[in-house]
Order: structure tokens, then C-alpha cells, then sequence
């Protein structure tokens, strides 16, 4: 102790932030549905590029789906990132495609737009995605969001 100074116990406390653990909805690749069509068209000498480009998206694109952000990882070796985080979105598209897969693009407030093809589980996903962003981005999805709907 100090001369002239007294302890108080009156001192404010901080209060310990507490965060919850991420919770991750889904991890992967895109839809492996998206390589059925190209793979039968290898048949024809035409098909095998559409076929071995949609074998390398299998390989090496990746989908992160968190109850905090969305992150798209491509590139060989995993080299390619982008992310976003919930409250940047503004409003989103979708287009729905065969056996449950479907396709997402988000406008986010400055401007950009974050896409991702052949996400699997689509209306599960989209049902997770909808419970994070903002009530307007809910409102505006579910006024003329589903372009594949109209």
C-alpha cells in the first residue's frame, strides 16, 4: 500500500465476454451431383473438359458453413480464400437445381457478391443461413429471393 491511498472495494469489475464455440453446419466440397452429367458426356470426345472440370472443383473447392461466417476455399492446395460474415449480407439469390442442390449468391454492403454453385442440402442449408443474417435480408430472400421459385 501506497501512503494517502486508499483500496476500494467499490472498484468496477470487468465482465469476462463470454463467446460460444463456433458451430459448424456443414464442411466440404460442392454437390457431387454436379459431376453426373459430365461424366456420362465423357462419351463423346467433347465431354471430357466439362467432365474434368467439374472432377477438379470436386477436389479442390470447399464450402464452410458456420453459424458466424461462410467461407469458400479453392486452389490447389487450398491456396484461394474468401469469407464473409452474416451481417455484411444484404440480400441473397438462389437458384435450386436437381436432387436437392442449388446455387447462392450474396450482396454484401460494399458492393461485392459471394457465390457459391451446387451447395448440397440446399433447403437445409438456406434454412440455416436464413436463421443468421438480418430479419430484411429474410424478408427480401423470401419476397423474390428464389429466382428458380418465379
Amino acid at each position: 500500500k501506497r501512503k494517502g491511498t486508499e483500496t476500494s472495494s467499490s472498484t468496477p469489475t470487468k465482465t469476462a465476454a463470454k463467446l460460444t464455440p463456433e458451430e459448424t453446419f456443414y464442411e466440404g466440397p460442392p454437390a457431387i451431383t454436379e459431376t453426373i452429367a459430365p461424366t456420362v458426356s465423357i462419351l463423346t470426345v467433347i465431354g471430357i473438359i466439362p467432365a474434368a472440370a467439374a472432377w477438379a472443383r470436386q477436389a479442390w473447392v470447399r464450402y464452410l458453413i458456420t453459424d458466424r461466417r461462410i467461407r469458400v476455399t479453392s486452389g490447389v492446395g487450398g491456396k484461394d480464400m474468401a469469407e464473409i460474415v452474416y451481417p455484411d449480407v444484404t440480400e441473397i439469390r438462389t437458384v435450386k437445381r436437381l436432387f436437392g442442390d442449388g446455387d447462392m449468391v450474396f450482396f454484401l454492403r460494399d458492393g461485392a457478391k459471394f457465390e457459391m454453385r451446387n451447395v448440397p442440402k440446399f433447403e437445409e442449408t438456406m434454412d440455416f443461413i436464413l436463421k443468421q443474417v438480418d430479419s430484411e435480408v429474410v424478408d427480401l430472400y423470401r419476397k423474390g429471393g428464389n429466382v428458380g421459385a418465379n
